[in-house]
């Protein structure tokens, strides 16, 4: 039993509860963050279901607004697993108004790491740190030197935020002696643990539920969250992993790549899912009137293609055909009564 204590942010998050089971499965105690002690319990239920050992799973509460907390939650831990992020559904109307939890929280974590003497923050980016807010749009694969422009055209406040937290994150640990890594997913599907439906698995439920028989003509990059989970563990302790971004993507879809998954896997849902893509000239046109709609325009007819060679060599993890995590998706959303 290994008696390193890593502490898991944001533990009730969809991909955190993958990380917790995981770390507990591969026999590390795990000290997992919460914002309110009504939390606490959905994540030890959770935990149990997926027949992890809930006596090495001990919980606390911090917020990312707050300072309180943060000290006590680091002290002893090896490492630190920052999941926690806000990730609404729906855009706010301000472009900033994201960053003063994503960016404030993430350096109060770092600073909490770094006056805990942590070895190491893993930290959860995304790709949207780091392939938005560009014009014209990057024609090559995105690599980890890549970082969104946040003051480009169409750039989302989520896309801003993700790309500030980790620039911020950065720079409170430099020239400390606590090592930095992070881990820049695509859209992140996958099977659920529990019923609380993540916000990542939203377009899949909607689509499910007969709520999107129109899609704009747009691509997203998918991976498994199991996938992403192992990443963030491997990156604990892999040799080289010191300062590097990892993207876990398994390729791009189109929304009406997506419905076709889902409408494979359950022939019964085929009338409800997208019918029809919507030509870009009446998404531009509406967009005028809807703000999560200007968000869209930037990205109608582009494809985009993600360097993931260094996850494969540094971390060791390829990630499973996106196809797979569509499936996975679907399946859990229907037996937990979601879809």
């Amino acid at each position: 039993m290994s008696q390193d204590i890593v502490l898991v942010t944001g533990g009730t998050g969809f991909l955190a509860k993958h990380i917790v089971v995981g770390l507990i499965s591969g026999c590390f105690s795990v000290r997992a963050t919460v914002r309110s002690g009504a939390k606490a319990q959905e994540l030890t239920e959770t935990v149990a279901a997926a027949d992890g050992d809930v006596s090495r799973l001990q919980i606390i509460e911090a917020d990312l607004t707050r300072d309180h907390g943060w000290r006590n939650a680091a002290t002893g831990c090896r490492f630190v697993l920052h999941t926690a992020s806000p990730f609404p559904v729906l855009q706010p109307k301000s472009r900033e108004a994201l960053v003063p939890v994503a960016r404030g929280g993430a350096i109060r974590v770092m600073e909490a790491a770094r006056a805990a003497g942590v070895e190491r923050v893993v930290m959860t980016s995304s790709i949207a740190a780091m392939s938005y807010g560009h014009r014209p749009p990057l024609d090559r694969p995105v690599t980890e030197s890549d970082f969104s422009n946040v003051d480009g055209p169409g750039i989302s406040p989520y896309a801003v935020s993700k790309t500030l937290a980790e620039v911020g994150a950065r720079e409170a640990l430099a020239g400390s002696a606590t090592q930095f890594v992070s881990i820049n997913p695509v859209v992140i599907l996958g099977p659920a643990l529990d019923s609380h439906c993540a916000a990542s698995l939203e377009l899949i439920r909607l689509m499910m539920r007969g709520r999107m028989p129109f899609v704009p003509r747009i691509s997203v990059g998918i991976v498994d969250v199991r996938d992403v989970a192992a990443a963030h563990v491997a990156a604990m302790t892999a040799p080289g992993a010191d300062g590097r971004r990892f993207i876990l993507a398994a390729g791009s879809f189109s929304l009406g790549e997506i419905a076709s998954v889902v409408g494979t896997e359950y022939p019964d849902l085929r009338k409800r899912l997208p019918r029809v893509t919507l030509p870009d000239v009446l998404v531009k046109g509406a967009a005028i009137f809807s703000r999560q709609l200007r968000h869209v325009v930037p990205e109608l007819g582009g494809r985009r293609d993600y360097d993931t060679g260094p996850t494969r060599q540094v971390l060791g993890i390829s990630a499973r055909p996106g196809e797979e995590a569509i499936s996975a998706t679907a399946c859990s959303l229907r037996s937990f009564g979601l879809g």
